[in-house]
């Protein structure tokens, strides 16, 4: 089984836990990514490790932007939806990318080359990454957050793969350490 296959796998298997549902890291940072880009009614945006895919939902619904989404499963049977990891250069192109809950999830690895990839196919993306472990991977046997790093090794990498517009250590007033970076080619 290759790495993609496994990850699929051990994620096939904890969106089957209802509490793993509860939050929604998408939809936590919508209107904060609305403010960030300005951006307008019409455009497109992919939601790029989407899970169920509220964050999208929310930008459609509350910004009138035109969602695709990404992961590894298809949890919601959502459209349009492109199933693959994000360490593959992505097929298409959108105004924006807006990956939320994401990175901390894929292998140190595999992380910039997602990156790449990503701004490949938009030119600019939104980034909310946890600085801390999570306990969801005990009941699925598998640690779920592969690349938990502090706010300052994520500002780093990001400058040396695009233009850093925004960094911001959001850990204090949110329920998980977690920072939002916006970076564009």
């Amino acid at each position: 089984m290759n790495i993609h296959e496994h990850e699929a796998k051990k994620y096939a298997e904890v969106w089957q836990i209802p509490e793993y549902h509860a939050y929604s890291h998408g939809e936590h940072w919508a209107d904060f990514f609305s403010k960030i880009t300005g951006c307008k009614s019409g455009e497109t945006v992919i939601d790029l490790g989407c899970g169920t895919g509220r964050g999208g939902k929310s930008l459609e619904s509350d910004y009138g932007l035109v969602p695709t989404y990404l992961d590894l499963v298809n949890v919601d049977k959502l459209t349009p939806f492109i199933q693959q990891p994000l360490w593959t250069p992505i097929p298409g192109s959108w105004d924006y990318g807006y990956c939320c809950d994401v990175m901390e999830h894929l292998p140190v690895e595999y992380t910039m080359l997602a990156v790449r990839n990503m701004l490949d196919a938009c030119g600019s993306v939104f980034f909310s990454i946890c600085f801390e472990q999570e306990s969801f991977g005990d009941v699925v046997g598998e640690n779920l957050h592969l690349t938990v790093m502090p706010f300052t090794w994520w500002r780093d990498r990001l400058k040396m793969v695009g233009n850093l517009l925004d960094a911001r250590d959001m850990g204090a007033g949110n329920r998980m350490k977690a920072g939002t970076f916006y970076v564009t080619l």
